[in-house]
C-alpha cells in the first residue's frame, strides 16, 4: 500500500472540506481506523471512506459546540 488510509483521509478531507485538520486529529483518526482494522476491515479504500465519514461527524461536533 503506497499511502496509509490515515494520510490519505486527512489529506482528502482537507482539500474538500477547505480546513486544516485541527490538533490531535490525527491520533484520533489513527485509534479510530486502528478499531476498525482489528475488528477485520482490511480494505484501506473503505477504512479511507469510513475516516472521511468520522472527520465530517467530528467536524460536524466542533461546530454545534461553538
Amino acid at each position: 500500500m503506497d499511502t496509509l488510509p490515515v494520510d490519505r483521509t486527512l489529506s482528502i478531507y482537507e482539500t474538500l472540506a477547505d480546513r486544516s485538520v485541527v490538533k490531535g486529529t490525527r491520533e484520533r483518526l489513527s485509534e479510530h481506523l486502528m478499531k476498525m482494522y482489528l475488528e477485520g476491515e482490511k480494505d484501506p479504500h473503505r477504512l479511507t471512506v469510513y475516516g472521511l465519514s468520522y472527520l465530517r461527524a467530528f467536524d460536524r461536533n466542533l461546530d454545534s459546540q461553538t
